[in-house]
């Protein structure tokens, strides 16, 4: 484990704002739309500052909020916990985590361990913000190995209750602890333990980028403020974790001769008569192979002919494991299809909900459906040091950002 520190970390006041209205779900989920109306909902909304319409603008906000005291930063170093209750398929689950500094260590010396591809412009413009607010406004999803679940213990130490904010059918309570005792021994049981990045790549990546600009500015001095980055970690082994699937929804012009094309590759077993879209996870018999085309009302789940299959095994033995890698072999290696040029020009979606995913298919996509990826595959493509396609796992449910922000302005930390 890289070396962890509790923060002082800067939070919305409760007496000037309604902490209801001003926190919203990480940047990368939402669209152009969804974004206004957070910013609807209160001129103190985090998108204000993390979504703006320009950098210079966030950054007179956010001088602006610290002087008028709607940001106020916490007088004692702390760890932040953080409980998320909510429903999945009638089941009532508790997932529990923690928001902390983490020093930053490049990948390639294997204590932060990534999992997914990168797109330069989005670093780029994250980059630019950090350099002009110098703050961080959200979080990376990290996840470590903890079988025994000894390090949520701390949520027994009484920590001080700050924010209790219900969200789409959540409950997400934020807490804060600064006794100096059950930090350390909070401390002591991350040792020797890796970080596994579930969300959060770009941010990761731009802090690292940072860290190098700060440098030429400051020289590199080890304690300053900008070697570390907010995160929020949870054990990998709670089973209130959840890894879902992130499917695709295509525009395209000619979905027919796309079907035909893709046959060529891919065999279609089974069309399902039925549709039962809370149960898809059933219709796989092989979650490495297979995946579900959804299109005209109709399911019909396919699996990757078997030569094509040990193809893609040379290719890559541990990415082939990944229906979504043996997926986009087809549509981009063979078929000439590049999703991010795509995603660029409108032409994709990435979803995870099924529901949003039939509502676009009644419109005229075409839904591509894939199964969970099981958490050992999660963890062994860390450890190799492989790296996903873009958005193929979706962590659920997402932790909110405006709880605490974490300045990163070249400051001494002393704690």
């Amino acid at each position: 484990m890289p070396e962890c520190l509790p923060f002082c970390g800067w939070r919305y006041n409760k007496e000037k704002v309604d902490i209801q209205k001003i926190v919203a779900p990480p940047y990368d989920v939402v669209n152009k739309k969804e974004k206004e109306e957070y910013k609807k909902k209160s001129p103190y909304n985090i998108f204000h500052l993390e979504l703006p319409e320009n950098y210079q603008k966030a950054k007179t906000l956010l001088s602006n909020w610290i002087k008028d005291k709607i940001l106020i930063k916490d007088s004692e170093p702390a760890l932040y916990l953080y409980e998320l209750i909510f429903k999945y398929k009638n089941n009532i689950l508790n997932r529990k985590g923690l928001i902390l500094l983490v020093k930053l260590s490049p990948f390639d010396e294997g204590i932060i361990l990534p999992h997914e591809k990168t797109f330069h412009k989005i670093t780029q413009e994250r980059l630019e913000l950090l350099k002009i607010t110098k703050f961080q406004f959200s979080q990376v999803f990290g996840l470590y190995e903890d079988p025994q679940l000894i390090t949520l213990e701390i949520f027994k130490k009484n920590p001080q209750l700050l924010y209790e904010v219900n969200y789409d059918e959540e409950i997400h309570k934020f807490y804060k602890i600064t006794d100096k005792k059950t930090i350390k021994s909070f401390l002591d049981t991350l040792k020797d333990k890796k970080i596994y990045i579930a969300d959060g790549h770009h941010r990761y990546t731009t802090a690292l980028k940072y860290k190098e600009y700060m440098n030429v500015l400051y020289g590199d001095d080890l304690k300053r403020d900008y070697h570390y980055i907010a995160m929020y970690i949870t054990p990998m082994e709670d089973k209130n974790l959840l890894i879902l699937p992130t499917h695709r929804v295509y525009y395209l012009e000619n979905v027919k001769r796309f079907i035909s094309d893709m046959e060529k590759y891919a065999t279609p077993l089974k069309e399902f008569k039925e549709i039962n879209l809370e149960k898809i996870e059933l219709y796989f018999t092989n979650l490495s192979t297979q995946w579900i085309i959804f299109y005209q009302n109709k399911l019909i789940l396919y699996e990757l002919k078997d030569k094509y299959y040990k193809k893609f095994i040379n290719i890559n033995s541990v990415l082939s494991e990944i229906p979504l890698f043996n997926f986009l072999q087809i549509l981009e290696n063979i078929l000439g299809i590049k999703e991010e040029e795509f995603a660029q020009e409108g032409k994709v979606k990435f979803l995870s909900k099924i529901e949003k995913l039939k509502d676009e298919v009644k419109k005229g996509a075409l839904g591509v459906i894939f199964p969970a990826l099981p958490p050992e595959v999660f963890k062994k493509i860390a450890r190799e040091k492989k790296l996903m396609p873009h958005k193929c796992t979706y962590f659920y449910p997402k932790i909110l950002t405006g709880f605490v922000l974490n300045e990163v302005s070249g400051k001494i930390l002393d704690f």
